[in-house]
């Protein structure tokens, strides 16, 4: 797997909680299923929160296996996704798989992120 590089990244801290929130802007090249978009934290989160401009939103939370997630599709429709990819933490962050099933990262959106610490 290799980083996106396409990519805008803001970071700043979360006043009202522990953690941190962002905004990744991502312009029109193509997104290929075998990259990823990591985010690097400064601690390992408990719960990540990933919401994508075109209505889809995934979350991970503490005790859930690596590249795995609870995907909100646009039509509001709920999966765990277990084969289509998601979010892997580590000690320093998170990383988000591009797999174009899942659809959390999509060429020209922006996304808006929250880690808890």
């Amino acid at each position: 797997m290799a980083d996106n590089t396409t990519l805008t990244a803001t970071q700043r801290v979360n006043q009202a909680s522990p953690g941190m929130s962002g905004k990744i802007v991502y312009d029109a090249t193509a997104i290929t299923a075998a990259d990823h978009t990591s985010v690097v934290t400064g601690f390992q989160p408990t719960r990540v929160k990933w919401v994508c401009t075109n209505g889809v939103q995934i979350e991970w939370f503490e005790g859930m296996s690596d590249n795995t997630c609870i995907k909100t599709a646009a039509t509001g429709a709920r999966t765990l996704e277990t084969t289509n990819g998601g979010i892997t933490v580590n000690e320093r962050g998170f990383r988000v798989l591009q797999n174009a099933t899942l659809a959390a990262v999509v060429a020209s959106q922006s996304v808006y992120w929250e880690a808890d610490s």
